[in-house]
């Protein structure tokens, strides 16, 4: 065991005497490594990039492993389009004298590379934009509202005449409208009815990784003659990388890494 030497052990402390370190606030913390070997990652383009747990790793490489997260293009349908004026109930038309509805399917996917990398948690972000004028859409319905238990497939929802989601038998007759998942998958849990920012969150539950195609579908409410109606779209995802949690936000490149996903809805 080393002895101890003054002319060698004389390191003085920096700290602020009387100071209580142990009170929230900013600190300046130095991490050494030993023969100060470079473990934690590189310093590319002037950005740090990490290396997961410790393994360092070329940018390339780095980017290569992460589970890819992507958002699909949406589509809209207007009412009428779902429903032919014909065949529409006529509580369904009393809502259409009030204000336009449009049916929009959204998507997005989650694609992890290997068995170490896996998309614990994600949301889907949806918001919807005023106009110059102020008119504000909302979400007048959203589905899927609650996965919580087991998975459910092959799941047909149609609208009801009060025009509410409601999952029904792909036995019944007589249903004009509908559409369908292949697959609904716990844990889903939508929020945002009746407001400007509807949004889905996605979580793992036991034995079944957030992974594969996801649809949404939103009832939008849109003040009548109102055009165009623009969103944006925001996936963020807690991505886990060899035990180490990052969190990611979709962009599409660095030039517009500042601007959101804006689409036209209508």
């Amino acid at each position: 065991m080393p002895f101890y030497d003054s002319r060698r052990h004389h390191r003085r402390s920096i700290r602020l005497p009387g100071y209580d370190y142990t009170q929230p606030g900013a600190y300046f913390v130095t991490v050494c490594t030993q023969n100060r070997e470079c473990l934690f990652g590189d310093v590319v383009d002037g950005e740090m990039v990490l290396a997961a747990r410790g393994i360092k790793s070329s940018p390339a490489d780095a980017l290569r492993n992460l589970p890819v997260v992507s958002i699909g293009r949406p589509e809209v349908w207007t009412l009428a389009e779902v429903y032919p004026p014909e065949k529409m109930p006529h509580p369904l038309r009393a809502k259409l004298e009030e204000a336009d509805f449009h049916l929009v399917r959204l998507g997005c996917s989650f694609r992890p590379h290997r068995d170490d990398n896996q998309v614990e948690w994600a949301r889907f972000l949806v918001r919807l934009l005023p106009d110059h004028a102020g008119r504000q859409p909302l979400a007048f319905d959203l589905h899927p509202l609650m996965v919580t238990q087991e998975v459910r497939r092959n799941v047909r929802v149609s609208l009801s005449p009060s025009l509410k989601f409601t999952e029904i038998e792909g036995s019944v007759g007589g249903i004009e409208f509908g559409f369908e998942y292949s697959e609904l998958q716990p844990i889903i849990s939508a929020a945002g009815v009746g407001e400007a920012e509807p949004s889905w969150d996605y979580e793992e539950a036991k034995g079944v990784k957030v992974q594969g195609g996801k649809w949404m579908h939103l009832l939008m409410k849109v003040p009548r003659g109102m055009t165009p109606v623009r969103a944006t779209l925001d996936l963020a995802a807690d991505v886990c990388v060899r035990k180490v949690r990052l969190p990611v936000v979709v962009i599409r490149n660095r030039q517009q890494a500042k601007d959101r996903l804006t689409v036209r809805l209508v």
